[in-house]
Order: C-alpha cells, then sequence, then structure tokens
C-alpha cells in the first residue's frame, strides 16, 4: 500500500512540474499587440467572430509560416515563436491558443493523435506516432477547430462550425480541407506532448494543461 501511495504521489508531482500553463502573461500580450490585435475588439455578430479568428491566423502566419520547428527544450511562447520567424504546429498553436484568449474567446490547445489502425493505448506509446497540434476556440455557435499548419478553419459550406472530434468524419461538407485531416485521430484535449521535452521542463514525461485536460474529461466525455 505504501508504494502505491508513494508512485501516486511521485506522479502527482510530475504532472504538476510539467504542467503547461495558458494564462496570457504581459510578454504574451506586447506580442499580440505589436501584431496588431486588439483586446478591445468585441465580436458581436458570428460572422465578426470568424473574420477576427481568421484574422489571429493571417497575422501569425504572416509572421511564422511553416517551416523548422522551435528546437526541444526551447521556449516556444509567443515572442519566441515571433524571433524564430517559422514553426512546427505546436509552435503556432500555442500562439493561435493565447492570442485568442487575449482577444475574449474560450481557447484550448488540442493534441490530435493519428488512429492509423491501432487501439488508443498502441498509438498513444508507438514511438513515432503521427500527430498533430490544433487549437480550438468557443464561438456563439460552438467550438471550432483551427488549424496550425494552414490557415483554415473548421466551417462547412453551409457555415457551421466544427470541433476537432468531427473535422475528419464530417471531411466531405468542407471546402479546400488539407488532405492530412482526412485520415481519423483522436482529439486530446489540453494535452501539449506525449513525451515532454517541448515547455521547458526538461524531463521525459507528459506534458498537459491539467485543468483543461480534467475539465474535458468531466464535462464533455
Amino acid at each position: 500500500m505504501g508504494l502505491v501511495v508513494g508512485v501516486l504521489t511521485l506522479l502527482v508531482a510530475l504532472a504538476a512540474y510539467t504542467n503547461v500553463p495558458t494564462a496570457v502573461t504581459d510578454a504574451d500580450a506586447s506580442v499580440f499587440i505589436e501584431l496588431g490585435l486588439n483586446a478591445a475588439a468585441k465580436p458581436k455578430t458570428f460572422s465578426e467572430e470568424i473574420a477576427l479568428i481568421r484574422e489571429v491566423q493571417h497575422k501569425v502566419f504572416q509572421r511564422a509560416p511553416f517551416g523548422d520547428g522551435i528546437p526541444d527544450y526551447e521556449p516556444r511562447e509567443p515572442a519566441d515563436l515571433m524571433r524564430f520567424g517559422q514553426g512546427l504546429c505546436y509552435d503556432r498553436s500555442r500562439t493561435f491558443d493565447k492570442s485568442l484568449k487575449f482577444l475574449g474567446f474560450e481557447s484550448r490547445h488540442v493534441y490530435l493523435l493519428y488512429r492509423e489502425g491501432k487501439p488508443f493505448l498502441t498509438a498513444l506509446f508507438q514511438y513515432g506516432q503521427s500527430s498533430h497540434a490544433v487549437t480550438e476556440v468557443k464561438t456563439s455557435k460552438g467550438w471550432m477547430f483551427v488549424d496550425s499548419n494552414t490557415p483554415w478553419v473548421a466551417l462547412t459550406r453551409s457555415g457551421e462550425p466544427v470541433n476537432a472530434d468531427d473535422v475528419w468524419r464530417r471531411y466531405a461538407e468542407f471546402d479546400s480541407a488539407p488532405s492530412y485531416l482526412k485520415p481519423a485521430w483522436w482529439a486530446i484535449r489540453g494535452m501539449y506532448s506525449r513525451k515532454g521535452h517541448l515547455y521547458g521542463a526538461g524531463i521525459v514525461f507528459p506534458e498537459f494543461n491539467w485543468p483543461t485536460f480534467v475539465t474535458w474529461l468531466v464535462t464533455e466525455k
């Protein structure tokens, strides 16, 4: 019994140590202001929400297009991405999440683990398993998938926002959806890395924003 308690205590301590905070800092706000984002902008309609979300995508891609990722174990906050000038999906998704919060939206990081015909636990622990990192933003009509490799958002032809669970299921309903969004995946909210090393902890342990992950499990799963 003591060993079990000890192991659980260690896991809780490691989880707390590797937790990825999502609050917008003063340094983040300075970046977003320099990008021309206005925290006082308050969209009044769904169309205005979509226009503002697309504006965020456009401005970030303009400054940091797809390219080499920020090296492991180095900071990848919005200021770091702007300074590096290019990045991978998880570099931009971090900036999208924080910039949308800055503008007053509810948003969250989503880890997409591709299924590739495997059971969940096999895929989760398989080295080299395909994955992607994106953002979900809560619009007045529900959660919407915001891609981080191309300036694309999940709006169907009829104008309905689609969340990260359903993009691949409803792929035929979109115009110009990237082909890499067609295969099946599991969408895990609040998970940043399966093996650690991306957000500063410097140890091999999964990185989560635990409040986001637990809230999703409790309220939506």
